[in-house]
């Protein structure tokens, strides 16, 4: 079943996750899950995807064809967050520090800032950054699938070392993306 988005939902819900913290309005990250990124699912339409997810973080800092995978696949990016779509609908996203690592000609680009963003993290509070030591007992099922991949509930972790030695900490967060970079 396709669900689709509307804008006025999205702003709910992005109402709904701010929490006072002494007399100033702090906004929670918005949550990472199997089925999507915060309100929107998986399986939505391009054009409701884009417009909720422009409410919650500002106007995409790119777009484009993903041309290591084919015209078939596009994506919209969000700084840190690349949102991707086949033929049109929302199959994934991959959030990674500098957003869409492909130099591929024509595909969208982003510069690293100094601050993550948008904020986002999992329902267990796993954000890039998140030590894998954290992730384990987060994810007590998670599996490793290759060298530095691992997998629980259908989320892709990408863990990465800081510096010369065993691998530490969360550099990558992705779902249901074309390709593997």
């Amino acid at each position: 079943m396709k669900v689709t988005v509307p804008l006025l939902a999205a702003v709910v819900i992005a109402s709904a996750n701010a929490a006072p913290s002494r007399g100033t309005l702090q906004m929670r990250p918005t949550v990472l899950t199997p089925h999507g990124i915060g309100p929107v699912q998986r399986g939505t339409r391009k054009a409701p995807v884009v417009s909720a997810l422009t409410t919650l973080f500002g106007p995409p800092t790119g777009a484009g064809i993903n041309t290591a995978c084919g015209s078939r696949y596009t994506e919209v990016v969000w700084n840190d967050l690349a949102v991707e779509f086949r033929a049109g609908t929302f199959t994934g996203y991959r959030y990674v520090r500098g957003g869409y690592p492909l130099t591929t000609p024509g595909s969208p680009r982003n510069v690293a800032s100094p601050a993550i963003r948008p904020r986002l993290e999992t329902a267990r509070g796993i954000a890039l950054g998140s030590r894998l030591s954290v992730l384990r007992v987060d994810y007590p099922r998670l599996r490793p699938v290759g060298v530095a991949q691992w997998v629980a509930g259908g989320i892709t972790f990408v863990v990465t070392s800081r510096g010369a030695g065993a691998l530490t900490s969360v550099a990558e967060i992705k779902l249901g993306t074309c390709g593997d970079f």
